[in-house]
């Protein structure tokens, strides 16, 4: 099982909107699961509408907000990325639950995705805790 960490800094929803559109573009084959404590589905929507994303499945992926953490179904395919978006408590949370319902052959990617100026206090200790950090322009390993 390989787990790839990743966390995001938004400035707004229209931010992380385009961050996730334009990194999903790029893994179209991947599965899709998402933790959301703010939905995004109306700015996903405009933006999809205004730019024309050809994104596979995008219909399949859900912006709404993820009422209960423990009630969202995880797909065990092997290769699936989970977006995850909200405060610490939420991010860690969804998390755990990711990680005890995974199995050992399967491959994930989680990204974290922080309003910077919710957690601007925390950025290095979030970012200590991660593989990459993700920006528009795509993947960024930390060093």
């Amino acid at each position: 099982m390989k787990i790839e960490r990743l966390c995001n800094f938004y400035a707004s929803k229209y931010h992380l909107s385009m961050i996730l559109l334009e990194y999903l573009k790029e893994n179209k084959k991947m599965k899709v699961t998402t933790f959301f404590q703010d939905e995004i589905e109306d700015e996903i929507q405009i933006l999809i509408n205004k730019y024309k994303y050809n994104i596979y499945n995008i219909e399949e992926i859900d912006f709404k907000i993820t009422k209960n953490i423990y009630d969202k179904e995880i797909n065990l395919e092997k290769n699936n990325i989970f977006i995850v978006e909200g405060d610490l408590n939420y991010i860690n949370d969804a998390n755990e639950y990711i990680l005890n319902n995974l199995k050992k052959m399967t491959n994930a990617k989680i990204i974290n995705c922080y309003n910077f100026s919710h957690q601007k206090l925390y950025m290095k200790e979030i970012i200590n805790k991660n593989d990459k950090i993700l920006f528009t322009s795509g993947e960024k390993i930390i060093d």
